[in-house]
């Protein structure tokens, strides 16, 4: 019997003094260095060589009743994706039937924490839904397995090639160094959703939605003083990984490729900040906060909303005979490609045990199947990372909101992935980039200053490089 949303800490002793061995090293090499090494302490490149020599750990079958611990955020909150995890969770423990999941519903901010939290204490879970955007972080820190060293490389192309294979750009997300420390689970890239029926009463073509922010805003103004109506809110405002998307379609980085150095305060960002700026300043942008915005859509008082596609669902219900969802993606500026980043979520494996590390792989794999997918894409609304699923009749093909999710699938051939700031001070780091985005926006304060003065600071409290 399975418990749902609950924090069970069943464990063996013997799992629990292994992983407790592994906890205490990679707590001590975090201990000597701001940019942590804990992953190469506790499965970094080096040691899954070696254990890929040896031959998977993970057991090749499972011959008796084994219980997981899955650690996830959407079973954190009511809604689609509670329901729809719940559901998925519910068909795998029935297609195997060796297999009990217990759950532990954990808010995506307080992912992290509490995944190292439970990894000094010796009892992590076996499977965790962790934040992409941290994934560097995760893999820096924490013991997560790689797929190669659990299953062994032939197993695990074996699942990304299957039916529809993964996208290669989605694949790639979870990789590092010529390792793969989980597989992408959840996601979407900026999509701008858009009410057809404002931009109908604006004498805007639905049909022709904007494609470049400089035609957004047009559209946005139109809209406002045409109908009164809200013309657009960007949530990049509260998420960093959506800000990273905006600034690279401009040519520029909030941080350098390789993490080591910030860059927020660059020209071409600045360029970015300034011109989202002049929509709040003149209207065009609503001036409410996330969660505002997303209830003023919902009502069909706001025509452009950038945003995650996990709120399509949402989206859906709220809109069905009130109003017409559409979507678009991501604008550009001027004649510059769109940059997508992603949003979302990956699942890594923390369990040492071979027959719960076979269990956590099983659990992987269903998730990330052609059959989870579907399930994700229509209750949810994130992407089907097996592309090839929205061509097929069996599968997406004949979903009836199936041109949703079409841009976003486009955008997946660009996608570039989104970064963690560096360091044991990353959220800190992250909090000063969407304060001073904050500052600028809705404060009126310049972006050169502001954001100058914030990498300053962010920069003394990253790592050293080299040290």
């Amino acid at each position: 019997m399975s418990t749902r949303g609950g924090t069970m800490h069943t464990r063996t002793t013997r799992r629990a003094t292994a992983v407790l061995g592994l906890a205490l090293l990679s707590s001590l090499v975090a201990a000597c260095g701001d940019g942590g090494g804990a992953g190469a302490a506790a499965g970094g490149p080096e040691t899954t060589a070696a254990s890929a020599e040896a031959g998977p750990t993970a057991a090749s079958e499972l011959t008796e009743p084994v219980t997981i611990r899955f650690e996830n955020y959407n079973l954190a909150a009511a809604g689609p994706g509670r329901d729809a995890t719940l559901a998925m969770l519910a068909e795998f423990e029935e297609a195997n039937p060796f297999v009990t999941v217990e759950t532990k519903a954990t808010g995506s901010e307080e992912m992290f924490p509490s995944i190292q939290a439970q990894v000094v204490a010796g009892d992590p879970p076996d499977v965790a839904q962790v934040l992409l955007r941290e994934w560097d972080q995760n893999v820096e820190n924490l013991p997560l397995v790689t797929l190669e060293s659990a299953v062994g490389e032939e197993e695990l192309h074996a699942h990304l090639d299957a039916g529809h294979p993964f996208h290669p750009r989605a694949a790639a997300l979870t990789e590092r160094d010529g390792q793969t420390y989980g597989l992408p689970y959840v996601f979407s890239t900026p999509t701008l959703f858009y009410n057809a029926d404002l931009f109908g009463a604006a004498g805007l073509d639905p049909d022709a939605p904007p494609a470049t922010w400089a035609e957004v805003h047009q559209a946005a103004k139109a809209i406002s003083e045409e109908t009164g109506k809200g013309g657009l809110y960007i949530a990049c405002i509260e998420l960093d990984w959506c800000t990273q998307s905006l600034v690279r379609s401009n040519g520029g980085r909030v941080m350098s490729e390789d993490r080591s150095e910030i860059t927020w305060d660059g020209p071409a960002a600045i360029e970015v900040y300034e011109t989202w700026a002049e929509m709040v300043d003149d209207g065009s942008h609503v001036e409410l906060t996330g969660s505002e915005a997303s209830d003023a859509f919902l009502a069909g008082n706001v025509a452009m909303f950038l945003q995650t596609s996990a709120q399509q669902g949402q989206f859906l219900e709220a809109s069905a005979g009130a109003w017409e969802l559409r979507t678009t993606g991501l604008p550009a500026y001027g004649t510059k490609t769109a940059v997508p980043v992603n949003s979302g979520s990956g699942l890594a494996i923390l369990a040492t045990e071979p027959a719960e590390q076979r269990a956590a792989w099983e659990l992987v794999k269903f998730l990330t199947s052609e059959q989870a997918f579907q399930t994700i894409t229509t209750q949810i609304g994130y992407l089907p990372l097996r592309a090839g699923m929205l061509d097929d009749d069996q599968w997406l093909g004949t979903w009836e909101n199936r041109t949703l999710i079409e841009p976003n699938i486009r955008q997946l051939d660009d996608l570039e992935p989104s970064l963690s700031f560096p360091g044991t001070n990353a959220k800190q780091i992250r909090d000063l980039f969407l304060d001073s985005l904050h500052r600028v926006l809705f404060e009126g304060e310049d972006a050169t200053a502001v954001f100058t003065e914030s990498r300053e600071r962010a920069t003394a409290l990253a790592p050293k490089v080299g040290s």
